[in-house]
């Protein structure tokens, strides 16, 4: 009898069980089939209870399966990425392969061509495995050795297409400043020869160049690179220079100057650099009523201007310049606080009056309130023509905040004195050559350099 027929009878069974078992008297017949049936009972019991387990068994089989197929799915996506990723790691790999070994190659091209040219010079006698092969620099057109190249690399020139260079007395001599140096140079024999090396191979000034030095004193000459130095971290090129420069070089150690290329001087007619460009503006005319034509009225006329001498000052308009300092520091001392009460203790004022030829002013007046650290600093700027009327001008020279006039000389060549002038700004400061712009009342940065040893 299969389960399934015993599953079916197995109420039946059950009631005939009970009633056995409830007769009151019990025949041989009940004695014998009562356990029969209980027997049947239990093996329906477990038949039910296996189908149930079978039910169980294959529901958690077809979970497994469709486990199974998801995990082969991922794997099967993640083994699609990896080949991927691998593909493009190689197509990078082959690229960065192809460039180093380009610039490999390269490099050994050059050094090779150095090499048989040294071994042409030589007689054909071939270098060693062991000398150090000279290196190009990527700013260099031949090879440097490797000192040279070493110290290269921590030497900052100015742009090549620079025109103006800042020219100074240092040390009895007239330096031009090309760059900085942005590393500590030892004073050994090997790496002063390699810094003269790297500079002459990559110097923006190479030696011969010629350039036009104007200075102080009405001093406008030609002057020419002869060779390269250090000075306080600055990258500079020694002049050759007249006997009078020289001997004001070595009489005054601060006496500033503005050279220009000698090959850019006739192409300065034409075309003005960027940073020497005068602002071009039509003349001012001024009717009987007061009213002006062809300009702004906050502009000052530009014309013919009057013969000027680097003398001294009338008495009423060297007067009338110290009456205008006084009132630019009062307005100082009254007006311009420090945001900060600490500032209150250090911060000082200093004036200046300097007469020279600025067109229409014949005296320069100089104001500043500042303090040591240069985190507050107010300048007040103006010109004081020959009948002592005051014009306002200012100072556009980047970083620097405050200046102290040095010397006023004809910069540029346009006869009208420039202003050379110690600029300090926020933890820096320099020599730094200012233009005078009369159409746009103000003081143009020309060049600067020369960081300012204290």
């Amino acid at each position: 009898m299969s389960c399934a027929k015993w599953r079916t009878s197995s109420t039946d069974a059950i009631r005939v069980l009970l009633r056995f078992i409830g007769m009151p008297q019990r025949s041989l017949a009940s004695l014998v089939l009562g356990p029969v049936l209980i027997g049947v009972l239990c093996l329906a019991l477990a038949c039910v209870a296996g189908a149930r387990t079978d039910r169980l068994g294959d529901t958690l089989s077809v979970a497994d399966t469709l486990h199974a197929t998801d995990s082969a799915r991922a794997d099967t996506l993640r083994r699609i990425d990896s080949t991927r990723s691998a593909d493009a790691d190689s197509a990078a790999a082959s690229q960065l392969a192809v460039v180093v070994d380009s610039a490999t190659l390269k490099q050994q091209s050059s050094s090779q061509q150095g090499a048989t040219k040294t071994d042409q010079k030589n007689g054909g006698s071939g270098t060693s495995c062991c000398e150090a092969s000279p290196r190009m620099h990527r700013h260099g057109e031949r090879p440097l050795s490797p000192v040279a190249d070493s110290i290269a690399n921590g030497l900052v020139f100015v742009p090549r297409d620079r025109a103006w260079f800042p020219v100074a007395s240092r040390g009895r001599h007239m330096l031009v400043d090309i760059g900085r140096i942005d590393l500590n140079l030892k004073p050994d024999s090997v790496s002063r020869a390699g810094y003269l090396e790297a500079v002459t191979r990559l110097s923006p000034l190479p030696i011969g160049t010629v350039l036009r030095v104007r200075a102080p004193y009405g001093i406008d000459e030609q002057a020419k690179i002869t060779g390269y130095d250090t000075w306080h971290g600055r990258i500079v090129a020694r002049l050759s220079i007249s006997q009078l420069l020289d001997s004001l070089a070595r009489a005054e150690d601060m006496l500033p100057a503005a050279a220009m290329r000698f090959d850019t001087a006739a192409a300065r007619a034409v075309r003005v650099p960027d940073t020497t460009q005068h602002v071009t503006t039509t003349p001012t005319t001024v009717t009987p009523a007061g009213s002006t034509t062809g300009a702004h009225t906050d502009s000052v006329a530009v014309g013919p201007h009057a013969p000027c001498l680097h003398d001294t000052l009338p008495t009423d308009l060297a007067t009338r310049a110290i009456f205008v300092r006084d009132s630019l520091v009062r307005f100082l001392t009254d007006s311009a606080k420090p945001p900060y009460e600490r500032q209150l203790a250090t911060v000082k004022i200093q004036s200046w009056s300097v007469p020279g030829c600025f067109g229409v002013g014949r005296a320069l007046i100089i104001a500043n309130k500042r303090t040591p650290e240069m985190d507050f600093a107010v300048e007040r700027v103006a010109l004081l023509d020959s009948t002592g009327k005051v014009v306002p001008m200012r100072f556009t020279d980047l970083r620097f905040h405050a200046h102290d006039p040095l010397y006023v000389f004809d910069a540029d060549g346009d006869g009208i004195d420039d202003l050379a002038a110690r600029g300090l700004g926020d933890r820096s400061g320099g020599l730094t050559i200012m233009r005078l712009d009369l159409a746009a009342r103000r003081f143009v940065r020309l060049v600067s350099g020369f960081a300012w040893e204290q």
